[in-house]
């Protein structure tokens, strides 16, 4: 795997009659790291995410180890981006192991080798859901349904991992292993961007922290520069307190609700 550096500049997205992300940038992201995007709803996490991987339209600036991304086709896109949705479509007849297999052979890598089931169930047993793979798509819970997005994400071994929202219908237990899952794939040389709606699962994970508000960048740094009770109260409009924890990331405890100006 290339170990490259992914830029994001002046970058644009949205959809027709509607923008949602007007020149944005955003500093280089390092491969081997893990960056969260967080903000509250409508902010355009998902839609920069879907953007970087070519689902929407866009304009701008992004490149992956000196390659241009938006100059791809979709298919040779695929081979270096995975992306995992907010959820597996419904009404799939598939078993879990097909589903990663489908997935594989979507938009199959060059120089990747060896027989693409025996691919899908080394990632279902890394992801510790091998025991799914003979399973129905449509008989799975929420967060199992999860894991297997996951596992179809990561199965062509992309070199950018896209993660949107992938512990928001997992368990306390869940939310860890994918966190970790996240750190060790981000360790082999990825770079992982990853939506999350759990500020305390951002600090305690990521390396990098972006803040999105309607579109823009309202901070980034590390999660002790990018968590501050003033960024969380002009984003977010909450009260809130945040304390270093025992390993030093920041912990945020919301106090309440602060009260909007009145227009006047």
């Amino acid at each position: 795997m290339r170990n490259g550096t992914l830029i994001v500049a002046d970058l644009s997205a949205g959809y027709p009659r509607r923008p949602v992300i007007e020149n944005l940038t955003l500093p280089a992201i390092a491969a081997g790291t893990v960056t969260a995007l967080i903000g509250p709803n409508a902010a355009g996490k998902s839609t920069l995410l879907a953007a970087l991987a070519g689902l929407v339209r866009a304009h701008g600036t992004v490149r992956l180890d000196g390659e241009d991304l938006m100059r791809l086709p979709l298919a040779a896109r695929a081979a270096l981006v995975g992306f995992m949705p907010q959820a597996l479509p419904q009404g799939v007849a598939l078993s879990v192991l097909e589903s990663v297999v489908a997935a594989f052979e979507a938009s199959p890598p060059e120089g990747l080798a060896g027989d693409p089931a025996r691919r899908a169930l080394a990632v279902l047993d890394r992801l510790g859901i091998a025991d799914l793979a003979l399973e129905m798509l449509d008989r799975l819970s929420g967060g199992q349904r999860q894991m297997v997005s996951l596992a179809q994400a990561l199965v062509r071994e992309p070199q950018l991992l896209l993660l949107d929202e992938p512990t928001s219908a997992l368990d306390l237990r869940h939310q860890v292993t994918v966190m970790a899952a996240v750190r060790a794939l981000a360790s082999e040389g990825r770079s992982v961007i990853v939506v999350l709606h759990d500020l305390n699962l951002a600090a305690r994970w990521a390396d990098r922290v972006v803040v999105l508000d309607h579109g823009r960048v309202a901070a980034v740094g590390t999660p002790v520069e990018a968590l501050t009770p003033e960024i969380l109260a002009a984003v977010w409009g909450v009260a809130a307190r945040v304390t270093p924890s025992p390993d030093g990331a920041p912990h945020v405890v919301v106090e309440g609700a602060l009260r909007r100006p009145t227009p006047g």
